[in-house]
């Protein structure tokens, strides 16, 4: 097995996350640079670099809850706005 994979795991497409785009949206809506969204969310406590932010935002990364919930007080934007509509129903 090379690069850490399991045996007999799947591969599939899936997305490794559903608030990627909405977070791209929030985004771009606030005037912010992946990297400016980046320093903001350091100064918040939390270590994303621009790289991240772009993995996260195209749906190859995890975003992890705490990341969410800075990226979120950063923007002003309240956590129900980064998933998609009927998203949890």
């Amino acid at each position: 097995m090379e690069g850490g994979e399991m045996a007999n795991s799947p591969k599939t497409n899936a997305k490794a996350n559903v608030v990627g785009p909405l977070l791209r949206t929030h985004r771009t809506k606030a005037g912010l640079t992946q990297k400016e969204l980046a320093d903001l969310c350091q100064r918040r406590g939390i270590k994303l670099t621009r790289g991240t932010l772009a993995k996260i935002e195209a749906q190859v990364r995890f975003v992890k809850a705490c990341e969410l919930f800075i990226i979120a007080k950063s923007l002003a934007v309240p956590l129900e706005e980064f998933y998609p509509p009927g998203f949890g129903i």
